[in-house]
């Protein structure tokens, strides 16, 4: 009976993602011999052991509207005893990323309906010395790399997004159409013989209210996403069920 209320309340908490959460770290861990994404959200301190659809904005410094500090990768300490296999990565390897669609858009207007972006605007991801630019149209520059995981098998960095507007005349043109900017990715680790991750969406909001981020995010989910497989359910769950075995184990052993 403990076994199917634990299943039950994971299942439920599992189809508690379908609404993204604004700002979570991307949680990537090994599961079955695959990369398997959740999220963190360092501000409440909340996770959700897998989640597929995050949500950033721009515009959150009035002195740099064009650019963040996000997205974040992070699978760091707060995951043990939470997230199946303690939220764990091969051990130095390095996580990669693939880049899986052009850059679409939402102006707003109606209901969410994501189409190419703008010609004039390119979504760039950075971390060190290589960004990718993504268009409505295809990619330029360079994939970059998203760090180590050590050792350990854990890392914490962020890689930075930028987005980038030209008029054709004007370089340096101030800001880009108002809207939702969407792309699609997925992330790797080479040599690891862990397969790569499902696609995970970023739901980038430029200018919009909060509510048509969540609804651009909602329809993400809702229309790109499928439902997590039965494999991924009982998978998540026997993970979890070992780390509550093993917090029992320890409890038992120290009043012991």
């Amino acid at each position: 009976m403990r076994l199917f209320q634990l299943s039950l309340a994971l299942c439920l908490a599992l189809g508690g993602a379908a609404v993204a959460r604004a700002h979570s770290d991307v949680v990537p861990y090994a599961l079955g011999g695959k990369i398997v994404t959740g999220g963190h959200d360092d501000v409440l301190g909340t996770d959700v052991i897998t989640e597929r659809v995050f949500g950033y904005d721009f515009g959150e410094d009035p002195l740099d509207p064009n650019f963040i500090g996000d997205p974040g990768f992070n699978n760091g300490s707060f995951a043990i005893g939470v997230y199946p296999n303690n939220g764990l990565l091969p051990a130095n390897f390095t996580l990669g990323l693939n880049v899986l669609t052009n850059l679409s858009y939402w102006d707003g207007t109606g209901s969410v309906s994501f189409s190419a972006a703008p010609v004039s605007v390119d979504l760039g991801i950075n971390r060190g010395s290589n960004t990718v630019h993504i268009s409505g149209v295809g990619l330029t520059g360079t994939v970059p790399t998203i760090g180590s995981t050590g050792p350990s098998g854990r890392l914490h960095v962020h890689a930075q997004s930028t987005l980038n507007y030209t008029d054709g005349s004007n370089a340096s043109a101030p800001n880009a159409p108002d809207g939702l900017y969407l792309v699609v990715l997925q992330l790797t680790l080479p040599g690891s013989g862990t397969a790569n991750s499902d696609p995970i969406y970023f739901v980038y909001n430029n200018n919009l209210s909060e509510t048509q981020h969540d609804e651009g995010i909602e329809w993400v989910q809702t229309n790109l996403v499928p439902e997590p497989s039965t494999w991924l359910l009982m998978a998540v769950s026997l993970g979890a069920i070992a780390a509550t075995g093993r917090r029992k184990a320890k409890r038992l052993i120290s009043q012991n």
